[in-house]
């Protein structure tokens, strides 16, 4: 897999996923920020939209996740931890989309697989790049994580969709930050 295609993938995904769960909101007239979660749009007449939405994004991250690991390198523990983390995530996020509301319990692990081993991944790899004196791109990576998970877990709100929804915006800035960087610097190797 080349540099240019990983960081292409890393610029479409949360464009296209993002996009699109904007777009099955604006064809859900029900759906409440206050009220719902995202996925309440998996068990709903636009259901395929949405789903088909996750999945495709969930295939497009993981191709970008894969890209990113190779072109990152996997030099330490920590950066193996990292990415045991941040293909976790990448593949909660395309189970999100075939394991909907509807089928339970599932669901909910699936999601939550998405929304915490990304962040944690961000963290464990925004270490390791600190160790090898990335600093800018650690400190970065660290905050998009904290951030993240902060999003999830601490924004007050009645149900998840507010929460749901900025955090993957912030996964999605750097999922596309690194994209681009992948895009501008294919040759420049950790």
């Amino acid at each position: 897999m080349t540099t240019r295609l990983t960081g292409l993938c890393g610029l479409i995904t949360p464009v296209f996923t993002l996009t699109l769960i904007f777009v099955s909101i604006a064809l859900s007239p029900w759906f409440s920020w206050h009220d719902n979660a995202l996925s309440d749009m998996g068990v709903s007449a636009n259901s395929n939209l949405f789903n088909g939405t996750l999945l495709l994004g969930g295939v497009l991250h993981f191709i970008f996740v894969i890209g990113f690991l190779r072109w990152q390198g996997l030099h330490s523990r920590l950066a193996k931890l990292a990415a045991v983390a941040l293909i976790a995530g990448a593949i909660g996020l395309l189970l999100v989309g075939i394991f909907t509301e509807n089928a339970g319990r599932i669901h909910y692990y699936v999601s939550a697989l998405y929304f915490l081993a990304t962040p944690l991944a961000y963290v464990l790899f925004g270490s390791d790049m600190l160790r090898h004196n990335e600093k800018l791109m650690g400190l970065l990576t660290i905050a998009a994580g904290i951030v993240a998970f902060l999003m999830i877990a601490a924004v007050p709100h009645k149900r998840i969709a507010v929460p749901e929804i900025l955090a993957a915006v912030t996964m999605g800035m750097w999922t596309f930050s690194l994209g681009m960087k992948l895009l501008v610097e294919p040759s420049s190797q950790s």
